[in-house]
């Protein structure tokens, strides 16, 4: 069986590199095309389901982070 993905982990780590780049939650989700209150959601791991991989694709970019860089599991 394959590993899950801790959302809750995933998120601690994007508010890390969001904070290391020091841009806030608004700015960057700005950047990335999502409302404030969902990277919030994001960043906390308390997205219902889980983050598209589009909306992933364009953290990471804007992060300027390899994506295994986020990634937290169980």
């Amino acid at each position: 069986m394959g590993r899950q993905i801790d959302p809750r982990g995933m998120g601690l780590k994007i508010a890390y590199f969001r904070k290391k780049k020091r841009l806030s939650q608004a700015g960057l989700a700005d950047k990335v095309g999502i409302s404030t209150r969902y990277m919030s959601k994001i960043e906390c791991g308390d997205v219902a389901t889980s983050v598209s991989l589009p909306i992933l694709i364009r953290i990471v970019e804007e992060l300027d982070v390899d994506i295994g860089q986020l990634m937290a599991y169980k």
